[in-house]
């Protein structure tokens, strides 16, 4: 029997926050969340570019079992309220307050810190957002939602067309003609379910 190689990550958002939504997918007809674990989630960290791997080593030594868990149900909050808001402004409706608090909820723990360096010729200082604990580690993805919700026109945001896929893109394509999440993997399945039924639809109508 062939080795089943599970579900990777997803970059085709075009925003960090939209990548971070598409981590949870559909597999066979059924919902797959990707973020299962807070390993899982530190991956993903890693993988977006929000922390380095050394970062992830460093802050993350010596956390209890139980708070990092809960990192992984804070995730899947953070996730499902920043998937409403982009739906929700999709189709121009109301925003549930809610969801703007879930996300505030994050960024409202965040502590500052100041380091200053010498160079060799000159001082520089650099700010830094201090992680103290597992859920902290989401205040990038918090701040990823903001950026988005603020700086984006939340109208240009499209699900794929296929209705089997449930990924989200930023279209910044000329003209905002993007229709898939991936032009390899659904446009080309969309292609050739389009072609078929054609063909189909050709010999029904034959003599």
């Amino acid at each position: 029997m062939p080795k089943k190689i599970p579900p990777s990550f997803y970059f085709i958002g075009n925003h960090p926050a939209l990548d971070f939504i598409n981590t949870k997918i559909a597999a066979d007809g059924k919902l797959l969340d990707l973020l299962g674990s807070f390993h899982d989630v530190m991956q993903w960290l890693v993988l977006a570019k929000l922390f380095s791997q050394e970062q992830i080593d460093d802050v993350s030594q010596g956390w209890a079992r139980e708070d990092c868990e809960s990192a992984v149900g804070t995730a899947a909050a953070l996730r499902h309220s920043m998937l409403t808001i982009v739906q929700r402004g999709m189709r121009h409706e109301d925003i549930p307050e809610e969801d703007i608090e879930r996300v505030n909820s994050i960024l409202c723990e965040q502590v500052f810190t100041t380091r200053l360096f010498w160079d060799g010729q000159a001082f520089a200082a650099a700010r830094e957002t201090a992680v103290r604990q597992p859920a902290d580690l989401l205040i990038p993805v918090a701040e990823a939602a903001v950026d988005l919700f603020t700086n984006y026109d939340l109208g240009l945001i499209k699900k794929c067309e296929n209705p089997d896929c449930v990924l989200h893109f930023y279209d910044n394509s000329k003209n905002s003609t993007r229709r898939w999440c991936s032009q390899k993997t659904c446009g080309n399945r969309m292609k050739v379910a389009a072609f078929l039924e054609r063909r189909k639809n050709n010999g029904s109508e034959q003599p």
